[in-house]
C-alpha cells in the first residue's frame, strides 16, 4: 500500500480518536471533520443540506478500521496499531453522544470488539493482547515471537 493511503488512514484514526463527548462528525471531501459547532438550527440545516448523518459517519469509520486491519495484516506497523487503538477513545465518546439510537450502539461496540480482538502490541518481545473486556490492566500473554 502506498504512503499517501496508509498517511490518510492515520489522519482519519487520529481524527476519530479526538472526538469529545457531544461533538458531532462529518464527512467531506472524502475526510473525516469534527464540527466545531454542533448544535443549533443553523448547524442542523448546514448538515441537512450536506447529507450529513450518523449513518454516513459511521459507514466512514467502518471502512477505516476495516482498512487499517487489513493493512495491519501486510505490514506490522505500530503507528497504525496505535493510532486505531487511540481511535476506540474518540469511538466511546460518540456512543454518548448517540446514546439512544441502539444500532449506532452496537455498531459502535461490534467496531471496538474487533479492534481489541486483532490488535496486539509487542513488548520485550512479548506478544500482549487487551482485554477484549476493554480492561487493559489486566492484559493476556499469548505467546513469545
Amino acid at each position: 500500500m502506498g504512503e499517501q493511503f496508509t498517511d490518510q488512514i492515520l489522519t482519519s484514526l487520529k481524527i476519530i480518536g479526538r472526538i469529545k463527548e457531544g461533538q458531532k462528525v462529518c464527512v467531506r471531501d472524502g475526510l473525516i471533520h469534527i464540527e466545531t459547532k454542533s448544535s443549533g438550527v443553523v448547524s442542523s440545516i448546514k448538515r441537512w443540506l450536506h447529507g450529513d448523518n450518523r449513518f454516513t459517519t459511521l459507514s466512514y469509520i467502518k471502512n477505516v478500521v476495516n482498512n487499517t486491519l487489513d493493512l495491519c495484516k501486510v505490514c506490522n506497523d505500530q503507528d497504525l496499531k496505535n493510532a486505531l487503538d487511540d481511535s476506540i477513545v474518540g469511538m466511546s465518546s460518540l456512543a454518548v453522544t448517540y446514546g439512544n439510537d441502539a444500532t449506532t450502539l452496537a455498531t459502535i461496540e461490534v467496531l471496538q470488539e474487533r479492534i481489541k480482538k486483532n490488535i496486539s502490541i509487542k513488548l520485550n518481545g512479548v506478544r500482549v493482547v487487551g482485554d477484549p473486556q476493554g480492561d487493559n490492566s489486566q492484559q493476556k500473554v499469548r505467546g513469545r515471537n
